[in-house]
């Protein structure tokens, strides 16, 4: 990271996620920090991705994002107490490597699309996507840049979409609505920082900080 972080702000941030997300009727488990973590391992949704009670561990291709052991292993404690069903991803597939990042996959509620970059996910990942959660369709999305899909795209509602005015977020939206098995109305963001957005039981959290008027 490029910027140093102010850990006063982290802090209140995070615990203002933390009591937001209880207000919506979530349970949050919260694991300790470890030391000497790498700054990208913050990125919660890159340990796995979950849906419907299955969590499928990922494999990213960044060393920087690769849990530690230990920290996998806690993760893997509370979901089986939670009774979920935990799966791995392999190493290869069809003799090729597997990477597999959870930022590249985002889950409508009615299907899943998965971007594909030289950085992050690859065709092998997307395939154990489709493999693992087989009651959805599984949309592969070629995306150019470096940031991941979630980067440009979010979900406000099961039939809403969110993304971005650039050319790479168009360029994801002409292959959603051409490949998608569902249509969806969309919401286009000015700021691109303002366009990650979570619904948590029919409650849209975004940030305020940023006055994306849309919002």
């Amino acid at each position: 990271m490029k910027n140093k972080i102010d850990l006063a702000l982290a802090a209140k941030q995070h615990q203002d996620l933390s009591d937001t997300l209880r207000e919506s009727g979530v349970e949050v488990i919260e694991l300790p920090p470890e030391e000497d973590c790498p700054v990208q391992n913050l990125f919660a949704d890159d340990i796995a991705i979950v849906i419907n009670g299955t969590a499928l561990l990922t494999r990213p291709k960044s060393q920087n994002k690769k849990n530690s052991t230990t920290r996998a292993n806690e993760f893997i404690a509370h979901l089986n107490v939670l009774a979920w069903q935990v799966m791995d991803t392999p190493t290869h597939l069809h003799g090729k490597q597997v990477y597999l990042e959870g930022s590249d996959v985002l889950f409508t509620g009615k299907e899943i699309f998965v971007g594909i970059r030289k950085n992050g996910t690859n065709t092998e990942g997307a395939l154990h996507v489709a493999k693992t959660f087989a009651d959805f369709s599984v949309i592969p999305i070629n995306i150019g840049s470096n940031l991941p899909l979630k980067s440009r795209l979010s979900v406000a509602t099961n039939d809403v979409l969110v993304i971005g005015k650039d050319k790479e977020s168009q360029n994801i939206l002409q292959r959603i609505e051409r490949d998608a098995t569902f249509r969806y109305k969309v919401l286009t963001i000015d700021n691109e920082e303002a366009i990650t957005c979570l619904n948590v039981n029919n409650r849209l959290l975004f940030r305020h900080d940023l006055n994306e008027m849309v919002w």
